[in-house]
């Protein structure tokens, strides 16, 4: 009778023992980084990283470093992008799909990387950037100058020859394009100089404008931009010296408003067709994913004679997590994604690179001084 009482006993403990679930890892997959549906995707997030930027240029896609991917409830995924970048000659305030942006030469290159977040939920028609994390560089210039000691080098924006480049090709921009208004410098955004039978200056800069009056005199009075005045366009210039004989140059790319067009309709002939990364649900104004760009130093590699050490690995430290759960949280989308509360997604922390055969992807510029390590 005791025994049977134990027996009883323990049988009662089983149902208890089996209700307490094993936290369960969550599984990842770690397709080919040359995968047409992960480049699509990495396609899609550096638009979304682009579109939300408000200062620098955009970044083109050199090549996807690392993915990894969640499958989440039904047929959505999270994927966990690790993209090498390189910054093109387009201002995030153009607008334009970085498809149709040329990058820099190689003595200008900035490089780095994103890491980025990106949700799709195909079914619901949903592509959702939550976050993303970049830090990017500009090319060493003491290897760029070993290479091609003529190349034009990078050079603050604040070095006096900048200035008057700057003050010099506006000068003329608003003598032969502007009419009605003037322009005004809003920010330098790059310089350079090169030495050839005298200095040379070469600047990119953002612009403001503000409309003049032509009183009866016939002379201009213009305007004062006023003080939360946007820029409207970006311009090129160059100011060289040679033998006591001066040369300006300066040209503007100016930045097009774009209205939201209804639904079905088709953009004027005027209108830069874009492509839209949010095809259908769009998150609201409130709901930007979480985002920063870090501007690293170049990197200064020279050693003394002698120095055989070998250079230690630096790599770009971009850091970027939604969550420190091991097991991941739920990430809570904008109610206009329509989203039942067991449909909604759940992000973990950033995985470690997978270091796999199938990534990195190839890359669209294989010179190693633009590549991370």
């Amino acid at each position: 009778m005791i025994r049977f009482s134990l027996l009883l006993g323990l049988l009662a403990l089983v149902p208890s023992c089996w209700s307490t679930s094993i936290p369960v890892p969550p599984l990842l997959l770690s397709p080919s980084c040359n995968d047409s549906q992960v480049l699509s995707m990495a396609d899609l997030a550096l638009q979304g990283i682009n579109e939300d930027r408000k200062e620098g240029y955009m970044f083109s896609l050199n090549r996807v470093a690392d993915v990894r991917e969640h499958h989440q409830t039904g047929s959505a995924s999270m994927y966990y992008l690790t993209l090498d970048v390189l910054e093109t000659n387009c201002h995030v305030l153009s607008k334009k799909r970085w498809k149709d942006c040329g990058t820099r030469t190689l003595h200008t290159t900035v490089y780095g990387q994103c890491k980025a977040i990106f949700y799709v939920n195909l079914p619901k028609r949903i592509l959702h950037l939550p976050a993303y994390n970049c830090t990017v560089r500009p090319v060493s210039r003491w290897k760029i100058v070993r290479m091609c000691p003529d190349c034009p080098i990078p050079i603050n924006v604040s070095r006096p020859g900048v200035s008057e480049a700057v003050s010099e090709s506006l000068e003329k921009i608003n003598k032969e394009v502007a009419v009605g208004k003037k322009f005004y410098l809003f920010q330098v955004t790059q310089a350079s100089s090169q030495w050839v039978y005298g200095p040379s200056y070469f600047v990119e800069y953002l612009i403001t404008e503000a409309p003049c009056i032509i009183p009866l005199t016939d002379s201009k009075k213009c305007l004062e931009p006023p003080a939360d005045s946007k820029p409207v366009g970006i311009c090129k210039g160059s100011l060289s010296k040679i033998h006591e004989i001066q040369h300006v140059s300066g040209t503007c790319e100016f930045f097009q408003t774009q209205p939201t067009s209804a639904p079905g309709s088709h953009p004027s002939e005027h209108q830069v067709p874009q492509q839209q990364a949010f095809p259908s649900t769009a998150a609201p104004l409130e709901e930007r994913p979480k985002g920063s760009v870090q501007f690293l130093p170049e990197l200064v590699d020279e050693k003394n004679e002698g120095d055989q050490e070998k250079e230690p690995f630096i790599d770009f430290p971009v850091h970027m997590d939604l969550t420190t759960a091991p097991l991941g949280e739920v990430l809570h989308l904008p109610s206009s994604f329509m989203l039942q509360k067991e449909e909604m997604p759940v992000v973990i922390p950033f995985p470690e690179r997978s270091r796999s055969d199938k990534c990195p992807g190839p890359a669209e510029n294989s010179n190693s001084l633009i590549l991370p390590p």
